[in-house]
């Protein structure tokens, strides 16, 4: 395999440090010592492969058992490239948000915000030929967070 192109770390400056002291949560989340660099396998930079076939795609996070949750709905649409912006095609793209007031379906999750019994919040997508994705669902809800008072995590979905 002389044609593997092996990993490349971000260049200096292009990324927030770890540490960020207004961003409370970045104490426990990030490493404290330096990183073990190491050489990486086959395996590593090849895979894992996932295919259509063992893990179907939900691509519609909208509907639950055929009733629409509640909310706006939205279709997002990306496109995933490679450090030097080639398409990464038939790769396996997982999807979590919270509902539309702000909710995740997940015990660990107490805002008292309300569930929707029809939106679990959970999907996936397989990127096409040339690596772009799409997936139907609503606009998530901010939600409160502990890192300062009155913090709220913005609208988002992880991808």
């Amino acid at each position: 395999m002389s044609d593997m192109v092996g990993f490349r770390p971000a260049q200096p400056g292009t990324q927030p440090d770890n540490d960020t002291p207004a961003y409370g949560s970045t104490r426990l989340r990030h490493p404290t010592r330096p990183l073990v660099a190491f050489a990486h396998t086959v395996t590593e930079a090849t895979g894992p492969g996932f295919s259509p076939r063992h893990f179907p795609p939900h691509a519609d996070l909208s509907v639950v058992d055929g009733k629409p949750a509640q909310g706006e709905r939205i279709i997002v649409r990306g496109r995933i490239t490679d450090e030097d912006g080639r398409a990464v095609p038939n790769t396996m793209v997982e999807i979590w948000q919270a509902n539309a007031a702000g909710r995740y379906h997940h015990p660990g999750d107490q805002h008292d915000a309300p569930l929707d019994p029809h939106f679990h919040g959970g999907g996936r997508v397989f990127t096409d030929g040339e690596g772009w994705y799409e997936f139907q669902s609503i606009k998530p809800g901010a939600y409160p967070w502990r890192n300062h008072k009155n913090a709220w995590r913005p609208n988002h979905i992880h991808i």
